[in-house]
């Protein structure tokens, strides 16, 4: 395991901003107490999940701000909640404890795989895609959020579907509620959907704007 982690190191690529981000330092309050116990909780256990395979969603979709608004009596909205700060948190617990995983925006993903297009890369696509198939922890911030054509699609529904058969934890961070990834994917969004709510336990982290208490704040 300790080979592995200098492989995959999960806030190796984080500035020192970053990398000061923790549960311990984190604000908590009424509004993400629970959020924020239920990922404690996942890092805790990290080793039971790893052996279950267990995924993590965390999102805040703008389409039940007035829904939840309502049930919560006060105004919430869905961004700039601590969606990425609270990955983050696990980021930085996991390279704590040395477990490996891979930290990665969605368009960095990308990015990678359309790099071995190129013909002085020093990796192939499926180079790429094993490492995302078989890292034990893939963390995706900011999920269905690139300007999506086929392949693109088909790349992410096959990193998923990999994961899943394979039983690697899997954590995301989204504006999409999972009933919503279909609309956002035409082609692969409910395959995707299914697959995500069939693993994971999920985090909804809709609240107030927290980024005016620190303009770098992630969301």
């Amino acid at each position: 395991m300790d080979r592995m982690f200098l492989k995959y190191n999960a806030s190796e690529s984080f500035n020192p901003k970053e990398r000061g981000y923790t549960f311990k330092a984190a604000t908590i309050d009424n509004l993400n107490r629970d959020q924020f116990g239920v990922a404690i909780d996942f890092v805790r256990d990290i080793k039971k999940h790893m052996e279950l395979g267990t995924w993590l969603y965390i999102f805040g979709d703008d389409a039940r701000v007035n829904e939840v608004s309502r049930e919560k009596g006060a105004i919430l909205n869905a961004y700039g909640t601590g969606k990425t700060y609270l990955m983050q948190c696990m980021a930085n617990a996991f390279s704590l404890r040395k477990i490996p995983a891979i930290y990665v925006t969605e368009s960095k993903l990308y990015g990678e795989i359309k790099a071995t297009y190129s013909r002085d890369s020093e990796e192939s696509e499926i180079d790429v895609l094993q490492r995302y198939y078989n890292v034990p922890i893939l963390m995706i911030d900011d999920i269905f959020t690139a300007q999506y054509k086929d392949w693109a699609e088909g790349m992410l529904y096959n990193i998923i579907d990999e994961r899943m058969k394979n039983n690697k934890v899997t954590i995301m961070t989204s504006n999409y509620a999972l009933g919503r990834i279909r609309e956002r994917l035409p082609l692969n969004g409910g395959k995707i959907g299914s697959r995500i709510n069939g693993k994971a336990e999920q985090i909804e982290m809709l609240g107030p704007d927290r980024r005016p208490q620190s303009k770098s704040e992630p969301a």
